[in-house]
């Protein structure tokens, strides 16, 4: 009895003792196992750093590609531009020569129709006086488009002095042929303002034709001042069918017309004109409107 106690003792001994070591391997197994997961959590933020890294090197390489693509495009367009620039500048230079040694026999052929009707006015047939004026017609149609050149590509300063607008208007009115089925509105106003007269003269008078053109020599053109404090702005509105809506960016554009007999260089020598006055132009449909807007001085 007393060996099969014993032998029972030794068992459970034994049992606790494979009990014990199974648990310290539990352990080992356990702190290896949070061990590795400590490593791969590290591993796992360290990849989550580099994605994120990543990610931001990905966007700042698009931003690169977008700004690159937008220089490319810049510098295109700036490439263009100066050849256009050269071109005209060319153009310019030529059409000046060319527009100058034409503009005096011109004026001798207009002045010479105009003595004859004056000295022999009682002599001349009707037919021939019919003819007299499609020269003259025709003289002035040239005469004009050859300030649209000369306005264009003359650089020279301004001279600028205290003008009545109203005065400027004038005289730009009295140099312009207005067919009979026009009427021009003057405004009720005046106001003044430091400016080169001529250079402003040639403004109104090339608004003014732009108008009449537009409406096909027929209809009403409004010419309204306002005086806005530091600065005046004056408008010239048509009652012609308006400007088709693809076309309104181009209009200021040289050598761009719509017009069979048109230069296409008088609104831009308007706009230069104006942006040399530190001023600004602008245009409306339906009515069709230009705004002009110069300071004071």
């Amino acid at each position: 009895m007393l060996k099969s106690s014993q032998k029972n003792g030794q068992g459970s001994v034994m049992q606790c003792a494979e009990d014990a070591g199974k648990i310290r391997r539990l352990e080992q197994e356990k702190q290896n196992l949070a061990k590795q997961n400590e490593i791969q959590q590290k591993a796992l933020v360290h990849l989550e750093r580099k994605l994120a890294r990543f990610e931001e090197v990905k966007e700042q390489r698009d931003w690169l590609l977008d700004e690159m693509t937008k220089k490319i495009g810049e510098l295109g367009r700036f490439q263009s531009e100066l050849f256009r620039s050269e071109r005209l500048s060319a153009i310019g230079e030529i059409s000046a020569r060319i527009a100058h040694d034409m503009r005096n026999p011109l004026a001798i052929i207009k002045n010479t129709v105009e003595l004859l009707k004056i000295k022999h006015s009682a002599k001349i047939p009707p037919e021939l006086l019919d003819l007299f004026a499609t020269i003259d017609g025709a003289s002035s149609r040239l005469v004009f488009q050859l300030d649209d050149v000369l306005n264009f590509v003359r650089s020279s300063p301004l001279s600028c002095e205290e003008c009545s607008l109203l005065e400027t208007l004038d005289s730009a009115l009295e140099k312009t042929i207005i067919p009979d089925e026009v009427k021009i509105v003057r405004p009720a106003n005046d106001v003044h303002l430091v400016c080169d007269g001529e250079k402003i003269e040639a403004v109104f008078t090339n608004l003014i034709m732009n108008a009449i053109q537009a409406m096909e020599n027929r209809g009403t053109v409004v010419i309204s001042f306002e005086d806005c404090g530091d600065a005046v702005t004056f408008s010239v509105e048509d009652s012609g069918p308006g400007i088709p809506q693809d076309r309104m960016e181009k209009i200021f554009e040289p050598l761009y017309t719509t017009k069979s007999r048109g230069t296409g260089l008088g609104l831009p020598a308007v706009k230069t004109i104006v942006a040399r006055h530190l001023g600004s132009i602008s245009v409306s449909n339906g009515p069709t409107v230009f705004s002009v807007s110069l300071p004071k001085i």
